[in-house]
């Protein structure tokens, strides 16, 4: 429901807020008050269609609305709501307006599709929920559910199951024969790979290997060099560390046994030093071969890198990827001769499934039309008739095997026709009237916005209109636009939007009207008429 609505420098009003009741709300005023204001500022906010003629620089509108677990769950794809409290906000001026939602920003076509879901406005050619064909599958859903919910829930198992086996149908290629030639290509990259079998940094490790390989000459030579002047020339480093080894020990009693000892740890590492060059030199004798297997190693890493890299990381990454996609493969291939008849099999199931709920559906509904027709008759349409229409479904839907749509006629001789098509305005807004009424739980929107509900009809009918709308504000919270004083008696909330002067301005306000006040207004909506004692 909406609980409190604020309105800044929206046409003539400069500064109003309301508080609404859960119940009946009904508000009043002298034409051209601001009574269609009102109505559009609603509109506005819950749609994002604010009038331009109406805007003025820095206004805004904003509402604080509840709303059930029902309209909640139908708005879970639209908007995350953590304790079913709403705070919409439209800031605008003259070029330009900002929708927020609990404080975030939201595009105008998602507001519109919540709003649409918290309050139903029926105007001249208003949009309403039950005038979307497609919301009447979700209402005879609903009261299904509520009645035969084992048979509902059947059915959802396994139209979930359903799905599934078609999505599992759309990811097979529809020609067979692209799956095998997926396969082999698979089966040849994963070979490709295993065969040459790459280890982690090999590739930078061959990469020197090869480069030392690729210069063994010079490397000889300057490790023979190397040697010579360690040990191997007459005259060598070894030679004359030892020489200073030995000089050094003769003293070192007095005050170089620091001295004496790195100088043996320098002779130590001269030996170290040319032991390591003879193994490498030794190494480079021993496998004159490797230069060419380095050579072919390195080649073969190089070109799984160009096709399956750029890095020999992502060599790794696409192994395990084309192992998962080949088993998904295989899984397709194993299925491909089952996957259309299990589809059957489950679509079967469903139409089965179906045409028992449409069976015990027929029978709820039929019980609904009669109550319908019941409410239109109290409303002085005995001529009107409301019918649900179940036409049979190709491929079996969320809401069952049938589509479910309410049709209307107003008078004996015409025929039955979708709500969207009936005329709009007083006739049309007591047609809905009846059906939400009827629905009462299976219609999720809480709140109605009823504007020319008694257009047209005289005092009988409006004080029958007023007693409805009465009952229905036990179920719904309903904010009536009306100038039938038989319908304002029945308020729980009387607003009265009036004019006022203020440095030679004129604006609209709203007052909430209390028992004596509200009293004076309904006899001035009576006016000279003659009349009982109002309730």
């Amino acid at each position: 429901m909406i609980h409190s609505l604020a309105v800044k420098n929206f046409g003539l009003f400069k500064d109003v807020s309301i508080d609404f009741s859960e119940g009946l709300n009904v508000i009043t005023g002298e034409s051209g008050a601001g009574k269609s204001m009102l109505i559009k500022a609603l509109i506005s906010i819950l749609s994002g269609n604010v009038p331009k003629n109406l805007k003025n620089n820095n206004g805004s509108i904003s509402a604080y609305i509840t709303i059930s677990d029902d309209t909640k769950n139908e708005l879970r794809d639209y908007l995350f709501i953590e304790n079913n409290d709403i705070v919409i906000n439209v800031n605008f001026n003259e070029k330009r307006s900002v929708f927020r939602i609990n404080g975030e920003i939201v595009p105008k076509n998602i507001l519109e599709k919540i709003g649409s879901y918290i309050m139903e406005v029926h105007t001249q050619d208003s949009q309403v929920l039950l005038r979307n064909p497609k919301y009447h599958n979700t209402i005879a859903f609903n009261i299904f559910k509520r009645n035969f919910e084992d048979l509902i829930i059947e059915y959802n198992k396994k139209y979930i199951e359903y799905l599934q086996l078609k999505e599992k149908l759309n990811n097979i290629p529809s020609d067979s024969s692209e799956i095998y030639r997926k396969i082999d290509i698979l089966n040849f990259q994963i070979e490709e790979i295993e065969r040459i079998s790459p280890k982690e940094n090999e590739d930078e490790e061959l990469k020197v290997e090869y480069k030392k390989l690729n210069h063994i000459e010079e490397i000889k030579i300057k490790l023979e060099k190397s040697l010579a002047i360690l040990k191997d020339n007459d005259e060598n480093i070894d030679v004359l560390i030892g020489e200073i080894v030995n000089d050094i020990s003769h003293i070192s009693d007095y005050g170089f046994e620091k001295e004496l000892d790195f100088a043996i740890s320098i002779q130590d590492m001269i030996n170290e030093l040319y032991g390591n060059l003879e193994s490498k030199l030794y190494d480079l004798d021993l496998d004159p071969e490797r230069l060419n297997e380095v050579s072919n190693r390195l080649n073969d890493i190089m070109n799984l890198k160009r096709k399956y890299g750029p890095t020999l990381e992502d060599v790794f990454i696409n192994l395990e990827k084309f192992k998962s996609e080949l088993n998904e493969l295989y899984d397709l291939e194993k299925i491909i001769n089952e996957i259309n008849p299990l589809i059957e099999k489950k679509k079967k199931e469903l139409f089965n499934l179906g045409e028992k709920i449409k069976k015990k559906g027929e029978l709820l509904l039929k019980d609904l039309e009669v109550k319908i027709k019941n409410e239109l008759n109290s409303l002085n349409m005995e001529h009107a008739e409301i019918i649900f229409e179940f036409s049979k479904l190709n491929e079996p839907s969320k809401y069952g095997t049938y589509n479910v749509r309410l049709l209307a006629k107003t008078n004996p001789q015409s025929d039955y026709l979708p709500l969207e098509k009936i005329a709009s305005g007083g006739e049309l807004s007591r047609i809905i009237l009846a059906i939400e009424k009827s629905l009462g739980e299976a219609h999720v929107v809480e709140t109605m916005l009823f504007d020319e509900i008694d257009s047209g009809v005289g005092q009988r009918l409006a004080d029958i209109i007023g007693k409805k709308l009465s009952e229905f504000s036990n179920s719904k919270q309903l904010i009536v636009i009306t100038h039938m004083p038989q319908v304002a008696n029945y308020a729980d909330k009387h607003f009265k939007i009036y004019k006022d002067e203020l440095n030679d301005k004129i604006y609209s306000r709203i007052k909430e009207l209390n028992g004596e006040e509200k009293l004076k207004e309904i006899k001035e909506m009576y006016g000279e008429i003659v009349f009982g004692e109002v309730e």
